[in-house]
């Protein structure tokens, strides 16, 4: 059952919070959003993400995480905090890291952001787990359903404001929820993600090769990199590219949330450097950092392929 008190006392606070896209939605996923995610793993092109696979059913129906999930509140907070381009850096002999590993681990600093609104929720009667890119759900589908903005050509989430570099975050809950008003596709003709892609990723609009991306290879590969791999063109963690080349992003302000900041070290690096890092400067630097992701011998494993692929 709604309720409406609750529901606008907790959109306030996620508000209240610094969080700048809130909405809701019900607890169904689009008939055409499931199919295209079927074809998308039958087709292999979720490459060697095997988890992707493993939890395609439950990514298809939020009520496979809590089966007694009625709705969700989505968030999404902004994240990029300067507008330097990583093409310029690699120019310079620089590595790059992807934007959304600068500053401190999104996944701790928006779930204590949106802790406050769930427990407006359980004050309420009602269930909340706030989820924060842990547990397999379909998040750019609900932003969409919850009118935070439209899914483009790179298949990532884009306001017309505030661009894409957004975290997203949701708070299942038992309190059957609406979808909020839509906002229309906005990409028209422009392909400029498609093209900027440096690995060639992208097959067709909204479909990702992920075996092409250089995000997997860089962050979630573990061992050697096989055979065939695409080049990584001076990207350490993670790319940016095909946001980059996006107009939104141009145009879109700057976070301010200061947690977000570039730590010292991790904007543009040297590789070289790091292809010397002892594993004790590693865990003191990233310590607090997503860039723990990629772990110690994934990093040094990056950086010496940056300095191979320079010769």
């Amino acid at each position: 059952m709604a309720d409406d008190r609750a529901t606008k006392k907790a959109l306030a606070v996620l508000g209240e919070e610094g969080i700048p896209l809130v909405g809701t939605c019900s607890n169904t996923v689009d008939p055409v959003h499931a199919g295209a995610l079927e074809r998308w793993l039958g087709g292999g092109l979720h490459g060697p993400l095997a988890y992707m696979r493993r939890h395609g059913e439950v990514r298809a129906d939020p009520r496979r995480v809590e089966p007694w999930t009625g709705g969700l509140f989505v968030a999404a907070l902004p994240y990029n905090t300067r507008r330097d381009l990583s093409a310029h850096a690699v120019a310079r002999g620089r590595a790059w890291v992807s934007r959304y590993a600068w500053g401190q681990d999104y996944h701790k600093v928006l779930r204590a952001r949106m802790r406050p609104a769930a427990r407006v929720l359980e004050s309420a009667g009602f269930k909340a787990r706030v989820c924060v890119d842990t547990v397999p759900l379909l998040e750019r589908h609900f932003a969409c359903k919850a009118g935070l903005g439209f899914i483009g050509k790179n298949g990532l989430l884009i306001h017309p404001k505030l661009g894409s570099y957004l975290f997203l975050g949701v708070i299942l809950t038992d309190m059957e929820l609406e979808d909020s008003a839509p906002i229309p596709d906005g990409c028209g003709a422009c392909a400029l993600c498609m093209k900027g892609c440096p690995a060639g990723a992208f097959p067709a609009p909204r479909v990702l090769d992920a075996g092409r991306c250089l995000s997997t290879w860089t962050i979630e590969h573990r061992g050697p990199f096989p055979d065939g791999i695409p080049a990584l063109r001076g990207h350490l963690f993670g790319c940016d590219r095909c946001q980059e080349a996006c107009p939104y992003n141009r145009q879109a302000p700057l976070s301010t949330a200061a947690e977000f900041e570039a730590r010292e070290g991790w904007f543009a690096p040297d590789p070289e450097s790091l292809a010397e890092m002892t594993e004790e400067e590693w865990d003191g630097s990233t310590r607090g950092s997503a860039v723990r992701r990629a772990r110690y011998d994934g990093l040094l494993r990056n950086a010496r392929r940056i300095l191979d692929e320079r010769g």
